[in-house]
């Protein structure tokens, strides 16, 4: 892992801020849970509809605690990593590991292990109708075939770790499959009125916040030449941000969506994102990027760069 930037004291992390960033998406779980186990329709699928939000949040703090910046206390990071990942339906080590990869990597497509995929389209032309199609109808190809491939996929990790740490990125897999196992034998019936069709839409969610960080950009291919990874700061014009509603950035998306600051800055937690200024003069939108990137065919946003299409987002 490439060691972190220094930041000022005033952005380091905090254990009770931490927390206290946590507090919403315990309130979202809680309700969820409730209104998700009366059987009125109405009250059930609002409790659903709270809930994948809940889990977009798990999946957007498993990405804080693997940084080991979220709380100001290690142990606190990891223990609630493993809660997150689990809840995610992600390995938080072989998630830590891989997503460490991605930010030392992150400029050179080829190099970074969660982008290496996305040079070329498939040559088969029924593989390109099947992204375009899901693309156009909201059906979450993408984000699972990148949470598979990149985070449980143990012949792609096996790549890029020492046999030690692959050794444990195995072993934990293993672990969260048995405990998947065990609650589906003696929960299943709950487990699946209460999460599943919840879990299932925050897959939406999640890719269309994933898609709008690092797709259609165009980065730099290696080719195979040896190259240095780049500073943080020379990562921000191949990483995308988009805005919305700052009460909405703040305590629903966690400034996930400062992905930028982030990558300038991977040290600082989440919940201080906002008050890193990068100078930066465009502020698209949400719903711009949403616009423009929904009118694309999967093939061209997925697998092509404004370079090919002259989109810009």
């Amino acid at each position: 892992m490439n060691k972190h930037n220094t930041i000022s004291s005033n952005l380091k992390a905090r254990d009770d801020l931490a927390f206290y960033s946590l507090l919403i998406p315990m309130t979202l779980l809680s309700l969820g849970v409730i209104l998700s186990s009366n059987n009125d329709g109405i009250l059930y699928w609002t409790g659903q509809l709270l809930l994948s939000f809940f889990f977009l949040q798990a999946f957007i703090l498993l990405h804080e605690c693997a940084h080991l910046s979220f709380f100001k206390t290690r142990s606190i990071n990891k223990v609630l990593g493993h809660v997150f990942g689990f809840l995610s339906m992600i390995p938080y080590y072989s998630w830590q590991q891989m997503h460490n990869l991605h930010h030392r990597w992150t400029g050179w497509r080829d190099k970074d292990p969660t982008t290496e995929t996305t040079i070329n389209p498939s040559s088969s032309a029924v593989k390109n109708l099947v992204v375009n199609i899901t693309w156009r109808l909201f059906i979450p190809v993408f984000y699972l075939s990148y949470k598979l491939s990149n985070y449980w996929n143990l012949f792609k990790i096996k790549r890029f770790l020492s046999p030690k740490k692959y050794n444990r990125v195995k072993t934990q897999a293993i672990i969260y499959i048995l405990i998947y196992i065990l609650l589906s034998y003696f929960f299943g019936g709950l487990m699946v009125h209460l999460f599943v069709p919840a879990f299932a839409m925050s897959l939406l969610l999640k890719e269309l916040v994933i898609m709008t960080q690092h797709s259609h950009i165009e980065i730099p291919v290696s080719n195979h030449k040896e190259v240095k990874p780049l500073p943080y700061l020379d990562q921000v014009k191949y990483t995308r941000s988009f805005y919305i509603h700052a009460c909405f950035t703040r305590y629903f998306l966690l400034n996930f969506n400062l992905h930028e600051a982030h990558h300038a800055h991977p040290a600082i937690p989440a919940y201080k994102l906002s008050k890193v200024n990068l100078a930066i003069s465009e502020r698209p939108t949400f719903i711009s990027w949403f616009i423009k990137a929904k009118k694309m065919k999967g093939v061209d946003y997925i697998f092509k760069t404004s370079k090919h299409t002259g989109e810009f987002f």
